[in-house]
């Protein structure tokens, strides 16, 4: 499995197809790998280097490594699943990105607002890793829960910051497509280290050491707001130029406030539940009674609340309603103009498909992205199915090799956009996201039919130049014919799921108002993490109750909404005559 994408890489895609996503940037282009290095060398450029490590690694570390940790100390798969619903943290932090961009300048060695703040995040990064490193999962997980929560809430934020830096610095010298790619180099590299290298590390000199030197990494990386210059910050839209008056966007926001309070408080709440009662908590049972009311507060409350504000607007209520401010009115006009505005935008340009967008937003990314907190187990674990490989084994079978499909995954997907168009590789990758489920569910029966498949095509050797690459690096690996298996099934699965991240992305960038186009994409990319990151609770208990490859089944057949959504999509926008159902 691969983690999420970050926004970032709406602008490396977009630049790259304009013609399909109607994103337009100076200077588009792609970089040759020559290119980049070259790029390092410069202020901006090696700056966004360094940041694009520091975002990178607290995410693959929280998001990731700890599950291998947790799967070698025997930590339960249940536990898992709950202790990953901290993921959401990233998907949500749409919710506080306007009190972090508008926050107050930190009096840190005379920085801007940009730098100084995320060197304060980084701070809080840095405590929390190093607390991670003192701790024993097996008798203090909920003390690690705690600073891995404190962690990702201080990376989610600094992305928020670290996003508006790259985009105020660039200029017509170095283009944001640069500062971009450069960007993923850096995010890249930390899942390299952080991913193979931690478990490359762990094998030899324990999880808490290995802990202790990737925070060292993570100190290593706050030299990146050293070597950066301050920028000049841009003036934000803030959608209210044709809103309705504050009464009207006060009480429209306050249910939505309360019930993002409410799901927040219900979620974590059961997680600290969970891990400090794990015999008690029953979390199948909470994701099936507590899950739908947390996607109405969190998700459809929202869209109600900005289609009331359209009536609003339609009805010119501007002289109905006191135009008195709120205690607070800034926070709530911000939420406005970051959350409530976009929404309405969509509603009135979408009308009626505003419902079967928001489906196939909901489902797309919720093949992989459910099970993808047990990758680890699978990989390492010897129960329910699971393959029972080693440290080295998965850190290059997963974190090496796995990583380089996913970037040819991610140009087959780009190639095949600009081929046949943005809808057919849209519906494409659903189905290729649901049907490679059932890879691993062979793998997790004995892995019979890929094992004929391998046979059969004589792919088995074809692994083989994997095993000087593990001579190389010293790693106690043996490219065995399981190994092979793992990587043949794993090669296919990252190909498809780099193939539809291509295509997603560039569908949501295709569907965003210019005017909101960053606030839009990024709600849009938050709510396709929320419906599989919330499952995974369930899952991880099924896991234990069914197994892995009962799992397997169930996620391939749930991919089966976003097939059906993708495919209506595209008639929907055939039948407008919108002009990518093929290339022209």
């Amino acid at each position: 499995m691969i983690e999420a994408f970050p926004s970032t890489r709406i602008s490396l895609i977009c630049a790259a197809f304009p013609k399909y996503t109607g994103y337009e940037m100076a200077a588009s282009k792609n970089y040759s790998w020559r290119e980049l290095l070259a790029a390092l060398g410069q202020r901006k450029t090696g700056a966004m280097f360094v940041l694009g490590f520091a975002a990178g690694l607290p995410y693959v570390l929280i998001t990731g490594t700890l599950n291998a940790w947790f799967t070698n100390e025997n930590i339960s798969v249940a536990t898992i699943g709950i202790f990953s619903w901290i993921i959401l943290i990233y998907s949500f932090k749409f919710l506080w990105s306007p009190a972090i961009d508008r926050a107050p300048t930190p009096k840190i060695f005379n920085m801007g607002q940009r730098r100084a703040t995320i060197l304060l995040l980084q701070g809080v990064i840095l405590a929390s890793l190093f607390s991670i490193s003192t701790i024993s999962p097996v008798d203090q997980i909920g003390l690690i829960a705690i600073a891995a929560v404190i962690c990702t809430f201080a990376s989610a934020s600094q992305d928020v910051l670290i996003d508006a830096w790259r985009i105020e610095v660039a200029d017509e010298e170095v283009t944001i497509d640069l500062l971009s790619a450069v960007y993923q180099l850096g995010y890249r590299t930390s899942v390299i280290l952080g991913g193979a290298g931690a478990l490359i590390f762990a094998a030899r000199i324990g999880w808490n050491n290995t802990f202790v030197v990737l925070t060292f990494l993570m100190a290593i990386a706050v030299s990146g707001v050293f070597i950066a210059a301050d920028s000049q910050i841009s003036k934000r839209e803030n959608g209210l130029s044709d809103a309705p008056p504050p009464l009207w966007r006060n009480l429209a926001l306050t249910p939505v406030i309360l019930g993002w309070a409410w799901s927040f408080a219900a979620l974590f709440g059961f997680m600290a539940f969970a891990l400090s009662s794990p015999d008690q908590a029953n979390a199948r049972l909470f994701t099936l009674q507590t899950g739908p009311l947390i996607i109405v507060a969190s998700i459809v409350a929202p869209f109600i609340a900005a289609a009331l504000m359209l009536y609003a607007q339609s009805r010119d209520l501007r002289h109905t309603a006191s135009d008195k401010l709120w205690p607070g009115q800034k926070i709530f006009d911000a939420l406005y103009g970051s959350v409530l505005a976009p929404m309405a935008d969509l509603i009135d340009r979408l009308r009626f498909g505003a419902v079967l967008v928001l489906v196939l937003v909901l489902s797309y990314r919720f093949t992989d992205l459910i099970w993808g907190a047990f990758a680890y187990p699978f990989y390492l674990g010897e129960n329910f199915g699971a393959l029972g490989h080693t440290l080295d084994e998965v850190a290059i079978a997963s974190k090496l090799f796995g990583a380089l499909m996913t970037f040819v995954g991610i140009g087959v997907g780009g190639a095949a956009i600009i081929k046949i168009g943005r809808m057919p590789c849209l519906f494409a990758g659903a189905v290729l996201a649901a049907v490679t489920n059932l890879l691993f569910a062979d793998l997790a029966l004995g892995g019979a039919n890929t094992h004929a498949f391998m046979s059969a095509t004589h792919l088995y050797s074809l692994f083989g130049f994997m095993q000087p690459l593990a001579n190389f690096l010293n790693l106690d690996v043996t490219v065995n014919d399981a190994l092979a298996r793992l990587m043949m099934v794993i090669a296919a699965e990252n190909l498809a799921v780099g193939f539809a991240s291509a295509a997603i992305v560039v569908y949501l960038s295709s569907i965003v108002n210019k005017k909101y186009a960053a606030v839009q994409y990024a709600l849009l990319a938050s709510l396709g993490f929320l419906l599989g990151s919330l499952g995974r609770g369930a899952i991880g208990e099924l896991v234990e109750i069914r197994g892995f490859a009962f799992v397997f089944y169930l996620t391939a057949a749930l991919g089966l909404v976003a097939v059906v959504a993708s495919a209506l999509e595209w008639v929907r926008q055939s039948r407008m005559g919108a002009p990518d159902a093929a290339a022209s």
